[in-house]
């Protein structure tokens, strides 16, 4: 018996030890005063969300804004280097104008001595045979279909050339130029003699890389004709690719009247370009009694490159301008487009946002009125019965004794089974 009353004093003593620990380690705070445990609010998983946003749509707004932004300081970036193409252009028009103007005023006094016959970049070819092609374009894309019209214009060129059994020599200006005759002149014969760097600051030494790089060609016998391909700038909306003949070059070229540049204005705070018609330049007055001291052939095999070397200059900012221009209108339309998104992905994300806060709503006024309905279906106490009435009927029952003072026994057993008798 002793043994029995100390296990099962253990026993009681582990049982309370344990109740002890699971309550202090829940906190008074977890468990009810009935007894039971419940979680504490923090401790909830929320599986509702608390705001009416679409965390992606919102993501997707600001994206659109940034990409907004960085376009349309690519346009102010592009109209700012405009300007500065039109100020080279205008930097190099003054020695130009007065080559030009001495080299017409030789060639004058010379007139009808067979001159094309003696200066090889003056003669003219009987037969063409082969031609060198200067394909100007970009490094950089970006700039709308520029770099694809030249492209496209090569390639028919290219064809034109080899349906007459001339395979061209491309002198290749810009990155986009190689990757464009790939897509645009597929399927054709050309040979890639050298690629050029579009520089992004011209300067007189990258055009004369150029022009002595087609001169050796065209002196030396290689080709007849050197042309050039390349986007002749209009306006700030237009510009249109071009081929032009640069060698040989021709005395009658060189009086050639339909001579322009273009003047960067700003008309009601937008920035525009026009085209600017500029006179020829006279031919220098030689006078009869003048003495050359170097053969006038010597004096032109002099001028001639650096004439030539003016003029690819000149194209090289008409091309540069063609294509700024054409940068400024794609980013101004992509400036344009992401302004419209924007406010069409606004315009959802508000009605998604409004659909889900009146879900919510409804949600809430849902709940609320079916707690209203299952109190309604208690049963009430009655038409007239009030609690106390109902208190007042209930004591006089129990003094007329028509209700027993003493509970009613409960069904079962009368006697407890003895301990003695259960340990025995």
């Amino acid at each position: 018996m002793g043994q029995r009353s100390t296990l099962g004093g253990l026993l009681v003593a582990g049982l309370l030890v344990g109740v002890c620990v699971r309550f202090f380690r829940q906190g008074p705070s977890e468990a009810s005063f009935v007894g039971g445990v419940s979680r504490s609010a923090s401790h909830r998983q929320l599986k509702v969300p608390r705001s009416a946003v679409d965390p992606a749509l919102k993501e997707r707004i600001e994206s659109v804004k940034k990409t907004g932004k960085l376009t349309d300081a690519m346009r102010l970036v592009a109209a700012a280097k405009v300007r500065k193409a039109q100020d080279g252009v205008d930097r190099s028009r003054p020695f130009s104008d007065e080559l030009q103007g001495m080299i017409k005023g030789i060639v004058k006094k010379l007139k009808g001595s067979g001159l094309e016959a003696e200066l090889p970049m003056l003669k003219v070819p009987e037969k063409v045979s082969n031609i060198a092609i200067l394909l100007i374009q970009s490094d950089r894309g970006l700039c709308g279909a520029y770099n694809s019209f030249v492209a496209k214009r090569a390639g028919q060129r290219i064809r034109d050339l080899n349906a007459q059994g001339i395979t061209p020599k491309i002198f290749a200006v810009g990155k986009k130029a190689i990757n464009g005759l790939k897509r645009k002149a597929e399927g054709t014969n050309y040979e890639i003699v050298k690629t050029i760097k579009m520089p992004d600051n011209i300067r007189s030494s990258d055009a004369a890389e150029i022009a002595d790089a087609l001169r050796a060609v065209f002196l030396s016998g290689e080709v007849d004709k050197v042309e050039i391909i390349y986007a002749k700038f209009f306006n700030l909306l237009k510009n249109d690719p071009m081929v032009r003949t640069i060698l040989p070059l021709s005395p009658t070229d060189l009086d050639d009247a339909d001579d322009e540049t273009f003047v960067m204005t700003t008309e009601e705070g937008k920035l525009s370009a026009k085209k600017v018609k500029v006179p020829s330049p006279k031919a220098k007055e030689i006078e009869s009694d003048v003495i050359f001291d170097q053969a006038p052939e010597t004096i032109l095999n002099s001028m001639l490159p650096l004439y030539l070397t003016s003029q690819i200059l000149a194209l090289l900012f008409e091309a540069q301008a063609s294509e700024l221009s054409s940068r400024m209108n794609a980013m101004k339309a992509a400036t344009d487009n992401a302004e419209e998104l924007g406010k069409e992905l606004l315009t959802l994300y508000n009605k998604k946002r409004q659909a889900a806060i009146t879900q919510e709503i409804t949600e809430v006024s849902v709940g609320a009125m079916a707690l209203e309905d299952m109190e309604s279906k208690i049963p009430p106490l009655g038409m007239t019965e009030e609690q106390g009435s109902i208190n007042d009927e209930f004591m006089q029952e129990v003094e007329e004794g028509s209700i027993s003072d003493v509970p009613e026994a409960p069904d079962g057993p009368t006697e407890r089974p003895r301990l003695e008798n259960a340990f025995a």
